[in-house]
C-alpha cells in the first residue's frame, strides 16, 4: 500500500494564530515541531496499517517547514517552493490513499486561521460555482489521479465541512475554533494518539469502506475573487483565464488538472501585487 500525505500548517495541533506559521516569527520554530508531530503520527498510523511507502508533501507556504531529521525515517519528504502541483505535488505518482494533515477552512468562514490558498490576495474560490476550501481544491487534484482522500485533521470546522463533502472520510479534531486567531487546543501527545489510531483505521478498511476519489466530470471552472483589481489583471496573463468581474478571474480547462494548473500560475502572478493592507501593517 502506498500512502500520500499533504501537510498544511494552520490546522496542526497546538497552532492557533497566524504568526505561529509565518517564517521569521519567534514561535515558528516551535510550530515546526508541532507540524512534525502530527505528520509523524499519521506516518506511524499508515505503517501500522501495512503501508509500504509513505510520501509526505510539505505543502505549507514555501514547502520548507518540516526538517527531515524530525520525521519518521520511513517517510519520503518532498520539500521546496518550486513544485508544479504545489500542495498536491507528488499525487501524480499514484497512491492507494491520501491523508490531509493540518488543513483549515476557507476565507470568510469561522475557523482557525481560515483563508483561501493565499493570505493576501484571495477572498473566495469557487469550483463550478460552489464555494470551496483548500482541502477541496487539493483533494480534487489528488482525486484526478484516482487516489481517494480518506483522512483529514484540523479544527472542528474544517473536519465537519469535510465530512459533509467527502462521504466516508475519517477525521480527527485537534482543536476547537474560538475565532480566527484563538482555539481550545488538545495536547499534541493526545492528538498524536488520535491521529495514529484513526489513520490506521482508515487505511485498514480501504476496501470495505470504498471511499471514492474526489472527482469532477467534464469541463472545469475555478473562479477566484481577489482583494485588488491589480491582482486580477496580473492573473489574466495566464492561458485559460477569463475576466468575469473587476476582481474575479475564471480559470478553465477541459478537465480539473488543466484548470488547476492555470489557477496555480495565476495565483503566483496575482501574489506579486501586495494588497495595501500589508503596507499599513508595517507602519
Amino acid at each position: 500500500m502506498k500512502v500520500y500525505i499533504s501537510m498544511d500548517a494552520e490546522g496542526i495541533s497546538g497552532i492557533f494564530k497566524l504568526a505561529q506559521v509565518m517564517p521569521g516569527h519567534p514561535e515558528y520554530d516551535y510550530a515546526r515541531k508541532l507540524m512534525a508531530g502530527d505528520v509523524n503520527a499519521a506516518v506511524a498510523g499508515a505503517f501500522d496499517a501495512g503501508a509500504e511507502t509513505v510520501f509526505v508533501n510539505d505543502a505549507h507556504n514555501s514547502g520548507d517547514n518540516l526538517h527531515i531529521t524530525d520525521l519518521d525515517e520511513r517517510a519520503v519528504l518532498c520539500s521546496g517552493a518550486d513544485r508544479p502541483f504545489t500542495m498536491a505535488e507528488g499525487a501524480q505518482k499514484g497512491f492507494d490513499a491520501a491523508l490531509l494533515i493540518g488543513y483549515h477552512t476557507r476565507k470568510g468562514s469561522k475557523g482557525v486561521i481560515s483563508h483561501s490558498y493565499a493570505y493576501g490576495s484571495m477572498v473566495e474560490m469557487r469550483l463550478n460555482d460552489k464555494i470551496i476550501s483548500e482541502y477541496e481544491l487539493i483533494g480534487y487534484m489528488i482525486g484526478y489521479y484516482g487516489t481517494p482522500v480518506v483522512f483529514i485533521s484540523g479544527d472542528d470546522i474544517v473536519t465537519a465541512d469535510a465530512k459533509e463533502n467527502v462521504p466516508g472520510i475519517h477525521a480527527v479534531v485537534v482543536k476547537e475554533c474560538v475565532s480566527n486567531g484563538a482555539a481550545s487546543c488538545i495536547h499534541p501527545n493526545v492528538t498524536a494518539r488520535m491521529i495514529r489510531g484513526e489513520v490506521k483505521k482508515a487505511l485498514s478498511n480501504l476496501a470495505e469502506e470504498g471511499i471514492k476519489p474526489m472527482t469532477v466530470e467534464g469541463p472545469v471552472r475555478i473562479d477566484v475573487r481577489y482583494t485588488a483589481e491589480a491582482q486580477a489583471w496580473k492573473a489574466m496573463m495566464v492561458p485559460n483565464t477569463e475576466r468575469i468581474g473587476e476582481t474575479t478571474v475564471r480559470y478553465h480547462g477541459k478537465d480539473y488538472k488543466e484548470a488547476y494548473l492555470a489557477f496555480v500560475a495565476g495565483a503566483v502572478l496575482a501574489g506579486s501585487f501586495g494588497d495595501d493592507a500589508a503596507l499599513y501593517a508595517h507602519k
